[in-house]
């Protein structure tokens, strides 16, 4: 009788110290997987949240007024954008920052989930994503010194040295100016730097940004004419048609109930283009 109370008060410890065992290394784990590797819950939200998952937007923030730092945080036209998508399609918006030539590949490597950056959709680009309905309409336009500059039309761009960022729209049609001498910058803030110091002749970038630079640089004009026109849109991985039609069925819906107008109003201080 001694015998078997010892054997049973012997399996008694033993299922005691296995239940602490399986605690201590559940508890390990939950370390490792919040604090050693916080990567792995970046495609969920927190527990009771009610949001399904976290939408990863893939920017560039030097394209005001549609991308650009206020501090340490990423704001402007396409985050606001985009953040409305995410509440569209209850999920949380989770925000990279990466060179606008990088995006797409980032975008193919599954980094990301969507792209909005004032992305304007060509040809080219659309062999590498898929793009979801205009969101905004805008032209590339040239923009000079107020005076001392031989830049008076668009014709006068030949043989100039011009300012660009790299991998735009913008970088593409100076490479066709012919004999110009085109500086590729990582973004538009130095293309304007650039212009100011008289380092270059002109630059070419986007209307929008180009406005917003105009208003604190009174000392610079855009021409009149446009190079071209063309659309914005959000690039979304091929194949992701799930995504896709969320996104497309979001921005429908913000431009039916008002609150594109809002963004646009916003940020533009004018009615939607």
């Amino acid at each position: 009788m001694r015998w078997a109370a010892k054997q049973k008060k012997a399996i008694a410890q033993i299922k005691w110290l296995t239940l602490g065992a399986l605690v201590t290394i559940a508890i390990g784990y939950m370390y490792w997987d919040t604090e050693i590797n916080p990567g792995s819950a970046q495609h969920t939200s927190s527990s009771g949240s009610g949001l399904e998952k976290t939408l990863i937007m893939g920017t560039d923030p030097g394209f005001k007024p549609f991308e650009y730092k206020n501090g340490q945080n990423v704001v402007g036209f396409d985050v606001d954008l985009v953040r409305e998508i995410a509440k569209d399609t209850n999920r949380s918006l989770q925000i990279e920052e990466i060179s606008f030539d990088g995006l797409l590949p980032a975008l193919q490597a599954g980094r990301i989930d969507l792209i909005a950056a004032g992305m304007t959709v060509t040809p080219e680009r659309a062999k590498n994503a898929a793009f979801s309905t205009t969101y905004y309409s805008a032209a590339q336009k040239v923009v000079v010194p107020k005076t001392g500059s031989t830049v008076e039309s668009v014709d006068d761009l030949k043989g100039k040295r011009i300012g660009v960022q790299l991998g735009t729209t913008g970088d593409t049609l100076a490479h066709k100016i012919t004999g110009a001498s085109v500086v590729q910058l990582p973004a538009t803030s130095n293309v304007m730097q650039e212009l100011n110091a008289r380092r270059i002749d002109a630059a070419i970038m986007d209307n929008g940004p180009a406005t917003q630079y105009l208003a604190t640089n009174p000392n610079l004009t855009m021409l009149a004419r446009d190079l071209t026109k063309e659309d914005y849109a959000i690039a979304i991985k091929k194949g992701n048609t799930e995504l896709l039609k969320q996104v497309n069925d979001s921005i429908k819906a913000m431009k039916k109930d008002g609150r594109y107008d809002a963004l646009v109003k916003k940020h533009f201080g004018a009615a939607a283009p």
